[in-house]
């Protein structure tokens, strides 16, 4: 089981004020993934078919390089220890789940990857044993993702290209 995010989110630091924020959480259980989106739904889908899915599967492996990898930026993870490393639950519980962060100052548009967590509530048990999701809800939500998220397909390589250069620097 792997347990991963990636949160693109800007910021304006002078006023503190957060806008623009996109938070992916991806669970897999062996040939499945689960995926949360924000303002898109979620879905189990087959791992293959993830794989197949151009910025799905870039997202998806960016929010892998998170994994294992220390807190840097206190402002990014719940919890007073720097160390904090999240355990793996086997039951239902609130849990820290690994998480890249592209940060954009908003004032700047300067983007910086942060490594951080994101509480998440899942029930790890239940999700194990759900079936992958119809080919109806599945093509739902890629529509989904489209209308709320197709603006990035005009420049996403450069954008791909940007978000792992700025991941490898962690």
């Amino acid at each position: 089981m792997e347990l991963s995010g990636f949160i693109e989110m800007s910021k304006n630091f002078k006023s503190g004020m957060t806008s623009d924020y996109k938070e992916m959480i991806f669970v897999k259980f062996d040939n499945k993934v689960y995926i949360m989106i924000t303002s898109v739904g979620d879905v189990i889908m087959p791992f293959e078919e993830l794989m197949k899915h151009k910025y799905l599967k870039t997202y998806y492996e960016l929010s892998l390089m998170a994994i294992g990898k220390p807190n840097i930026d206190k402002d990014y993870y719940g919890t007073e220890n720097p160390d904090y490393i999240p355990k793996k639950y086997e039951i239902c519980h609130y849990m820290y789940v690994d998480v890249i962060y592209i940060v954009k100052n908003s004032l700047t548009s300067i983007r910086e990857a942060k490594k951080g967590n994101s509480y998440q509530l899942f029930n790890l048990k239940k999700l194990n044993k759900m079936n992958v999701s119809s080919a109806e809800k599945i093509a739902a939500f890629k529509r989904n993702y489209k209308v709320k998220y197709g603006f990035e397909y005009e420049n996403f390589e450069d954008r791909a290209t940007t978000f792992n250069t700025l991941v490898n620097g962690l």
